[in-house]
């Protein structure tokens, strides 16, 4: 057993005066020398009662017991608890100074930094403010200056000018408000200016402009099917026949790489030449619309068709309402309208405008076959009204008795019909015939090089690219001779 004897000398309690309260009072930096070194001094005094309050609360500190009882009471226990194994109070004392003196250094620093005047007064701050500002400047008054010049010959064609009403530096806005605008057009405006080539001496003199989705095909989609293509009835003379009197121009509100792999299915002898899709319309307020006049023609010889009235509403005037196809294999309206289109091709009217407007907002082909109807009617009801007075005394004076007492005229356009019909049949007749020969020719010289093919030909191809066929060759040499 361990007796443990009670020490007499009690510790004392670690007792000290708290620092006065007071808070630091800055110093003007704007001062006398003199008085910065006041302050300074006073920062130091407060730094140094801060740090020694600090010191006295980390000695108080250490002096606790990790179990909770005070060890600054008197006894045995207290004394064992208090002390803990293989601790040195000196170290702790030094440890606890040393952190005392890094704050009051950091809180010190402070309010140095404090005193400091503002980043924004330092002369090469100011200096690199000022150097910006007149960059800035200076380029908007360039921008401006190159924004409202004159227009140049190109835009002049495009159809820029000044207004003659206006005075010098109004002219000079409009000028720089026209061009900043046409700048953001970039983003809506069609690819390009002229959507359509030049027009040459083969260029057919009107041009008819079919839009595709809903019209020309139906495209569905089903879960079991998957996409779905139908074509509308008669679709395939149609585009034959259009050729014949038309420049046909394809306009589909599909994006390019998905209406090209439909066209080149549905239009394999490019009937209709050019093709236009998404990326050449024009967008206005999020609305795409088909601008004609980005076409190149000229737009008294321009006529579209479409579905939807919005897609013309550029060009009113030369829109065409067409009847929406959802699929319906016994639809006929292709027929009625190739009606329309021949008797426009018939007539060559100067301007096609004033006859499109006769049926604006409606369904053209149906009337127009209605009209036709009552030209018809009005025909035969003439003929036999000639033909009841041919037997009366007046017809033997004065005439008019029909030319043939039988059969009914027909009206002049539904002859006119018939002969550009059969004209077109025996043409459209001996083009095909000519294009089969020509790819029944091309599929058998395609297998008589694969059979005559060899490995060492193929190397010998790849390396000094194809050789002309003999029959080339000997022509060239007759040529060759020939000259001589």
């Amino acid at each position: 057993m361990i007796r443990i004897k009670k020490s007499s000398e009690e510790p004392s309690k670690a007792t000290s005066k708290p620092a006065d309260d007071k808070p630091y009072e800055k110093t003007d930096t704007k001062t006398a020398a003199g008085t910065k070194d006041q302050g300074t001094e006073s920062r130091s005094t407060a730094s140094d009662v801060e740090a020694k309050e600090q010191h006295a609360t980390s000695s108080g500190a250490s002096n606790a017991s990790p179990f909770g009882f005070s060890s600054t009471g008197s006894g045995v226990a207290s004394g064992i608890l208090g002390n803990q194994p293989g601790q040195d109070a000196n170290e702790d004392n030094g440890s606890s100074q040393r952190d005392s003196e890094i704050a009051a250094e950091a809180r010190r620093a402070r309010r140095q930094r404090a005193d400091l005047p503002p980043l924004e007064d330092e002369p090469r701050v100011k200096a690199a403010k000022y150097i910006t500002t007149g960059l800035l400047f200076g380029l908007l008054i360039a921008g401006a200056v190159t924004q409202g010049a004159p227009y140049n010959k190109k835009e002049l064609e495009k159809g820029f000018k000044d207004d003659p009403e206006q005075g010098a530096l109004q002219q000079f806005w409009s000028r720089v408000v026209k061009r900043v605008g046409n700048t953001f057009t970039f983003f809506s405006a069609p690819a390009t200016e002229k959507l359509l080539p030049d027009p040459d001496e083969y260029t057919p003199p009107y041009t008819l402009v079919l839009n595709l989705d809903d019209m020309l095909i139906h495209m569905d989609w089903s879960k079991e099917h998957g996409w779905r293509i139908a074509k509308r009835p008669g679709l395939d003379h149609f585009l034959a026949y259009m050729a014949s009197m038309y420049e046909v121009v394809i306009f589909s509100s599909q994006p390019s790489h998905s209406a090209m792999l439909v066209l080149d299915r549905l239009d394999p002898l490019e009937f209709a030449p050019h093709r236009l899709y998404k990326d050449h319309m024009r967008n206005i307020d999020g609305k795409n619309y088909k601008d004609l006049t980005t076409i190149n023609r000229d737009m008294s010889k321009v006529i579209m068709i479409d579905t939807d009235p919005e897609a013309f509403k550029m060009q009113p005037n030369n829109g065409v309402l067409g009847r929406p196809f959802y699929g319906d294999p016994g639809d006929n309206w292709i027929e009625q309208i190739t009606e329309f289109l021949e008797y426009v091709n018939m007539m060559a009217p100067k301007d096609v405008r004033p006859w499109i407007n006769t049926y604006k907002g409606k369904d053209a082909a149906l009337e127009f076959n209605k009209w036709e109807d009552a030209k018809r009617r009005k025909v035969i009801e003439d003929w036999e009204e000639q033909r009841t007075k041919a037997g009366s005394w007046k017809s033997w004076i004065f005439g008019g008795a029909p030319a043939d007492m039988e059969n009914p005229p027909v009206p002049l356009f539904d002859e006119a019909r018939k002969q550009m019909r059969a004209n077109f049949e025996e043409h459209h007749k001996m083009v095909m015939a000519e294009l089969e020969k020509d790819r029944a020719k091309y599929e058998e010289e395609m297998k008589r090089q694969m059979k005559d093919m060899t490995m060492w030909k193929m190397m010998s191809q790849m390396l000094n690219g194809p050789q002309p066929p003999a029959d080339a060759a000997e022509q060239q040499q007759q040529d060759t001779q020939v000259a001589k």
